[in-house]
């Protein structure tokens, strides 16, 4: 079952803040290049500021893609390559839509299947998923916003001009790398997403895959039989359907798989995707597995290597 979509968000206005092509001093610049490789789909996860494993994946995957030397550090020729991230911040002004998307979840499965939706818990969780990056840097960007009530004007990175990604012909999960590639119809790498794999290694497929159903904003059923501990913790004997939203535990995105009960799907923690493991299923930030699903089609080959 697809919920409705999320309504839109407050108005924006553009305000030019180009930044220079020279190596970055701080978390603000930094920040810069992750926004510019996110508007191109190489994705650092969570636009924050550091520059780790998750970022370092990314422009190493983009190294490759542009034929550079892979050095996986945002080095001359990758910036020249990547070019100035211009705009890369934005001024945003809250407005009452945007407060009226902020409803605490509620505590355990059977609450939550009560609801009419999961949305955000609180203004920063909002924010931070509309501009794929974290609610610690969001308040480093705007020290001075205590009360986000609206008509309040913040500065947000700006994802204006990300590029829609193309159909994809093949997608392949690196479990060494936790990280997801996407290609095109022409064999070009189009995508790379930060990827959460299972944590018990025996639950990782070790077969060919394929897509056989999408799903955007979707339901999430809650099976007893498979969450053994939780349903147990919490007294559940019976099936429960929690609604849509990005506090659904498959997030915003669902793609199901040709092995039962295995898919590749968004998540309401996007900070620990790539760095926690999983049940089984294959997570991404919302905003990826949210790109990725509209790019998809039944059919399309899925690899997981080593």
């Amino acid at each position: 079952m697809v919920g409705p979509p999320p309504p839109p968000m407050g108005k924006e206005v553009r305000r030019a803040e180009t930044l220079p092509t020279e190596k970055p001093r701080d978390t603000i610049q930094m920040a810069g290049w992750q926004t510019l490789l996110d508007r191109l789909n190489f994705s650092c996860g969570t636009i924050d500021g550091h520059f780790a494993k998750r970022s370092r994946r990314a422009v190493t995957q983009f190294q490759i893609n542009r034929n550079l030397n892979v050095s996986g550090e945002l080095d001359t020729d990758t910036r020249l390559s990547l070019g100035k991230p211009g705009d890369a911040y934005v001024d945003y002004t809250m407005t009452e839509e945007d407060l009226a998307r902020v409803i605490p979840r509620p505590k355990g499965f059977v609450e939550m299947s009560k609801v009419a939706v999961l949305d955000y818990n609180d203004p920063w969780e909002m924010l931070a998923e509309k501009t794929h990056s974290t609610p610690s840097f969001l308040r480093e960007l705007n020290p001075n916003a205590t009360n986000l009530v609206p008509g309040v004007t913040l500065t947000l990175p700006n994802l204006e001009g990300t590029r829609k990604l193309p159909p994809v012909g093949r997608v392949v999960i690196m479990l060494a790398e936790t990280t997801l590639l996407a290609y095109d119809t022409n064999h070009q790498v189009v995508a790379c997403f930060p990827c959460s794999i299972a944590a018990n290694k025996n639950k990782i497929p070790n077969q060919p895959l394929t897509v056989i159903s999408t799903a955007p904003n979707p339901n999430y059923t809650f099976d007893p039989k498979v969450l053994v501990d939780v349903a147990q913790k919490e007294g559940i004997t019976n099936k429960l359907v929690l609604p849509p939203g990005p506090n659904n535990p498959v997030g915003t995105a669902w793609i199901g798989l040709s092995l039962q009960g295995y898919g590749i799907h968004g998540t309401p923690e996007p900070e620990d995707i790539s760095r926690t493991g999983s049940h089984g299923c294959f997570r991404l930030a919302n905003w990826n597995a949210t790109k990725l699903v509209h790019a998809l089609r039944p059919g399309v080959p899925v690899e997981v290597v080593p």
